[in-house]
């Protein structure tokens, strides 16, 4: 007779497959709880006491550590092993399901109670787990309701299940027991000072994507931390999205983020860099002032607004094609307009939540940074050079400091009246990004503040601003040359801002 251990802590699902375990001859061994939930649905079952001989003690946590347990779960269908077994009298155990102790769940609602979170972290269930997946040939091992259909459907048929089939769920329980694993360290590292020596990147697969960056590329979107507005997205509307969406529907997110405590604001993002962007006392005037910016590049692009879309501002959205609507919420009259549009993606996402990490690949494994989200004020930046900055201006330099960290670098970008007028990304010398941004701007940047992610090295970034009569200049100082460039704002009458602070985003 076949044997199964079952030991879970989430039950759904467990009465139907122990069923045809049932049903197909199999004998069910099962602990405390699992076992009375299992006697109460009428289904035979045999308490893991009662075959070790052994209690459960320390009130439960201690109920399946044992050889008696862990012989038959690791033994080999071989000679040899079957004979060591019968010494002992106990029969082979064929199949194991088991489910974790809620450790996730207990991370979502953020106790600070350190006993609690400790007691639920489950050991024998992980330890049962290793043992049946390393020992995948001759015991099977079922972490996940999703796979209790295809193994009831091989038992049904010839009571045993193919080995291509082991082989994968024992892939996917040594996985989830990192995954698992990972979840506890990345909780007990939380209160470090200093980086843990190991760190793993833990996820589990939310959704398939269309493609990756390009179509031949497949992709997927994983899911580490359950609290992330992105672990069960609420698209209200259009079709699937790709790798790409998700990435500057991300970006849109985390920018509105910095926003989301002010009046009405709108961004839009196009290849991993903010196109527009604006703050009004109206959606409708922000959602305007932010697609002015850059027309051409925000076509295909995300828009996000920082407040519930309503019907006018989404009637404005939906006579230029963008591919993604970021909003927190959106009303009736706004769906009613913009599901018109068959291919929209409409996608409600609540702010708050905040990424503490930054990973990026390498060849054989990544490099980790805290993410960039340094607080700042103005009153702590130092004027090197021209006049006191007026009310204008230092909100123009508090709106554009919040905007500059997500240019890629070498990135610049112009700002008036809370609008975001142009932006040079991405190029190779600091003084090519100014010339694009001033180039791109649709309107005289006369009066307008330039914000620089880094230092300029050389006065010539400061001349070409004075050249186009650009008021306020904000850059990070460092350079062997500020003296320079300090000289260079003083002659010109620029007004300029030392930050202190770099945003380098590669």
């Amino acid at each position: 007779m076949k044997r199964a251990l079952i030991s879970v802590y989430e039950k759904q699902g467990i009465e139907t497959i122990t069923i045809a375990l049932h049903r197909a001859g199999w004998e069910i061994i099962s602990t405390g709880g699992t076992a009375a939930f299992l006697k109460g649905k009428n289904i035979p079952v045999s308490e893991v006491s009662a075959l070790t001989k052994f209690p459960e003690i320390l009130n439960g946590r201690v109920k399946t550590l044992h050889p008696l347990i862990f012989g038959p779960i690791l033994a080999k269908n071989n000679d040899d092993h079957i004979k060591q077994l019968q010494e002992f009298a106990v029969g082979k155990i064929d199949l194991v399901i088991v489910n974790f102790y809620p450790f996730e769940a207990a991370l979502e609602k953020k106790t600070s109670d350190l006993d609690a979170m400790l007691e639920n972290i489950d050991i024998g269930g992980p330890s049962l787990v290793r043992a049946a997946a390393k020992n995948f040939k001759d015991t099977i091992v079922l972490i996940d309701e999703k796979d209790f259909e295809p193994v009831i459907d091989a038992i049904e048929r010839n009571n045993d299940i193919p080995m291509e089939l082991r082989k994968r769920l024992a892939q996917k329980a040594f996985a989830y027991t990192c995954f698992y694993d990972s979840l506890i360290a990345a909780f007990l590292a939380a209160a470090q000072e200093t980086p843990p020596d190991f760190l793993t990147i833990a996820g589990r697969r939310e959704q398939t994507l269309r493609y990756g960056e390009n179509p031949h590329q497949s992709a997927f979107l994983a899911i580490r931390d359950r609290r992330s507005p992105f672990h069960a997205i609420e698209q209200l509307h259009g079709k699937e999205l790709s790798f790409n969406n998700i990435l500057d529907a991300a970006m849109v997110y985390e920018t509105l983020n910095d926003f989301q405590d002010k009046e009405h604001f709108t961004v839009i993002v196009k290849h991993q860099n903010p196109c527009g962007a604006a703050m009004a006392a109206r959606q409708p005037l922000a959602f305007k002032n932010a697609f002015s910016g850059d027309p051409r590049s925000a076509y295909g692009g995300i828009v996000g607004f920082n407040s519930r879309l309503e019907a006018k501002a989404a009637a404005m959205v939906s006579d230029i094609f963008f591919e993604v609507i970021v909003a927190p919420d959106f009303s009736d009259a706004a769906l009613a307009i913009l599901r018109k549009k068959k291919n929209l993606r409409l996608i409600k996402l609540a702010a708050g939540y905040r990424e503490k990490a930054d990973f990026k690949t390498i060849p054989g494994g990544f490099v980790y940074q805290s993410r960039d989200d340094r607080a700042f004020t103005i009153g702590a930046f130092e004027r090197k050079a021209g006049k006191s900055l007026g009310k204008r201006e230092k909100a123009d330099v508090e709106f554009g400091w919040k905007l500059i960290k997500y240019v890629k670098s070498n990135g610049i970008i112009i700002v008036k009246n809370l609008r975001l007028m142009a932006v040079g990304a991405g190029q190779s010398s600091r003084i090519d990004a100014v010339e694009l941004a001033i180039c791109k701007s649709q309107m005289p940047v006369t009066g307008a503040v330039l914000l620089s992610d880094a230092f300029f090295p050389f006065p010539d970034s400061v001349k070409l601003a004075a050249r186009h009569k650009i008021s306020v200049v904000v850059e990070t100082g460092g350079s062997v040359r500020d003296s320079e460039v300090i000289a260079a704002a003083e002659k010109f009458g620029i007004k300029l801002l030392f930050t202190g602070i770099r945003h380098f985003r590669h």
